[in-house]
């Protein structure tokens, strides 16, 4: 009798640690999936919000082609199409803006252009060359987005804003000196 209760006892044990294993498996990998499906809906939404430009404009159609054909690489793509859109945006509202309205004429130019002839050079090509060609137009994309960025940069520092020309009247007015 007393055998019998030992083996029932254990097998109660076993069951017990058996579900708590099963429980502890499915939770993790319902944790595995919902972070799949929450990661494709953050990239379906980046890239409806892409879609939702100017579809004649041959500038947004390939920024949404890129996005669409390297979709591993949404978010970086789409860091990019905001470096530039910052740049085009400051371009269109000085013209005299010079360096500026240079980088985006090369963008609006060449933007198309290198997307066209990667998707080109992807028809025919198997998967991993497909691969290697859409990573090298990501990393191009992001280089002329640095650049971007870089005149950007240099525009917001050349130009005299009311803050700066505050802060400079403040400043020389606080200034310790002889007179003060």
């Amino acid at each position: 009798m007393l055998r019998f209760l030992v083996f029932v006892a254990a097998f109660l044990a076993l069951a017990a640690i058996a579900v708590v294993l099963v429980t502890a498996g499915a939770a993790a990998f319902g944790a595995w999936f919902g972070i799949r499906r929450l990661r494709a809906k953050l990239d379906r939404y980046r890239l409806r919000r892409g879609q939702a430009e100017d579809p004649d404009d041959p500038l947004e159609s390939a920024w949404t082609l890129t996005a669409t054909e390297a979709d591993w690489a949404v978010s970086r793509v789409a860091a990019a199409r905001t470096s530039c859109a910052r740049l085009l945006a400051i371009a269109d509202s000085d013209p005299l803006a010079t360096d500026a309205v240079d980088w985006a004429n090369v963008i609006r130019r060449r933007v198309p252009d290198l997307v066209a002839a990667c998707m080109d050079e992807c028809r025919d090509a198997t998967a991993s060359e497909k691969r290697r060609n859409l990573d090298d137009l990501v990393e191009s994309l992001e280089k002329i987005a640095a650049e971007a960025e870089r005149r950007r940069d240099r525009f917001r520092d050349a130009r005299s804003s009311a803050f700066n020309v505050q802060r400079t009247y403040v400043d020389q007015r606080t200034r310790p000196g002889p007179l003060n």
